[in-house]
Parts: C-alpha cells; sequence; structure tokens
C-alpha cells in the first residue's frame, strides 16, 4: 500500500508557495518512520539536551611548550548518545542518515526539497567543519568522518585492534583526548542534520504540520 503526503512551503518575503504531493511505498514509508523514532530518542538524550559539551584549549608555555587541555562531558552520557546513534550513523543500517536523504529526494523531486535535503548532507559529513580548520597528524585529517568511524569502531562500538592501532598512530605528539573533543565536535554537526531532516521526516509522514526550525552549525 502506499502512503500519500502533501507538502506546501510558503516564502513569507515573497508569498511565493510551493506545493508537492505523491506517494511513498510501504518500505520506504516504514524507514521514515523508524528513522524518525530515532531521531526523537537521539535528540532526547542527556548528552544533546545539554548542549553536547566539550572543549578544546591549546596555549602555548615558555617552560612546557604547547599545553593542550581538552574538557569532555560525563562519559556515560556519550554512551548512552552513542547507542541512540547507531541505527542512524552506521552505513549498514537501514535507517543510515544518507540512506534517508536519499528516500527523500527520490520522492521529493523539486529542487528546493533536494538542495535542502543536499545541504544537510554537508552538515552531516562535516564540509562546513573542515572549511573552518582542519588538524592532521601524519598527513591524516583527524576532523573527518573516517577518522571519527575508525576510533568509533576502535574504541566505542567495537575493539577493531588494527583500528585502534591506526588511531594511536595518530596520537604520539596530540593527546587522544583531544581528537576526543573534535570527534563529539563532528556528532554535533551531524546531529544538527539529524534534528533538521527528522523535522522534514515528521511533515511528510503527517506528524507535524510544519518545519518548527532548522538548526544550523555556527559558521
Amino acid at each position: 500500500m502506499a502512503h500519500e503526503y502533501k507538502l506546501t512551503v510558503l516564502f513569507k518575503n515573497t508569498d511565493e508557495k510551493i506545493s508537492l504531493s505523491g506517494k511513498f511505498e510501504d518500505e520506504d514509508w516504514a524507514r521514515l518512520e523508524e528513522f524518525t523514532q530515532y531521531a526523537d530518542e537521539l535528540l532526547t538524550t542527556k548528552f544533546v539536551q545539554d548542549g553536547m559539551p566539550a572543549s578544546l584549549k591549546i596555549r602555548s608555555d615558555k617552560g612546557s611548550g604547547v599545553v593542550i587541555s581538552a574538557k569532555l562531558p560525563p562519559w556515560d552520557d556519550v554512551t548512552v548518545f552513542l547507542h541512540k546513534f547507531r541505527p542512524i550513523g552506521l552505513q549498514s543500517e537501514s535507517t543510515y542518515f544518507v540512506k534517508i536523504c536519499n528516500i527523500l529526494t527520490k520522492e521529493l523531486a523539486h529542487p528546493y526539497f533536494r538542495s535542502m535535503i543536499e545541504q544537510e548532507r554537508e552538515i552531516y559529513a562535516g564540509k562546513g567543519m573542515q572549511a573552518q580548520f582542519q588538524v592532521r597528524s601524519d598527513n591524516v585529517l583527524l576532523n573527518s568522518e573516517k577518522v571519527l568511524d575508525d576510533w568509533l569502531n576502535a574504541y566505542e562500538y567495537h575493539r577493531d585492534k588494527k583500528k585502534r592501532a591506526f588511531i594511536e598512530s595518530l596520537h604520539t605528539m596530540l593527546p587522544l583526548e583531544a581528537s576526543k573533543v573534535m570527534f563529539l565536535s563532528l556528532l554535533g554537526v551531524k546531529t544538527i542534520a539529524i534534528h533538521n531532516v527528522a523535522e522534514l521526516t515528521r511533515v511528510v509522514l503527517g506528524k507535524q504540520k510544519s518545519v518548527e526550525s532548522a538548526v544550523r552549525h555556527p559558521s
């Protein structure tokens, strides 16, 4: 059975209106519902509700050279967040963020929606953060999805020895705690994108009438 939807976008500055309607097949509809549920569970974790706090300070000291200090949140809060993030963040899951974006862009063919979803994909991938700053070790970009995934599989989701050795090799000078701040920051921008796409899926599913708010990572 197909599930009908109808979307209307009103641009307040110009009074221009875009209307779009169509149908999602059962499987895609079910995946949108599951994604919305998982997103809600993620967004209500204590770590997210507390603002995903983490900070990194780097200063120069005449006596000891460069001093790096990282402030991390209670790790139990992060562990709960990562558990809720799994069905959206792992590529093998049917509700993986990029797969959900693909479902939406396949049906929501209007350029406005495709552009909006593409922006969220770029936020999710951390491109905005990387445009602001890049941290490299042995010519490897630390604030990247690749290193984030390796860290998750080496320390949090799995205990992959090869990936752990790789992560350790990147931290002979820079402490791992410092990179954890960057990893949490990457997870922060992913959470922003998840929030924004979940707002759209709720409207598609008829769970709310409009997109209440779109969050953007500070530039």
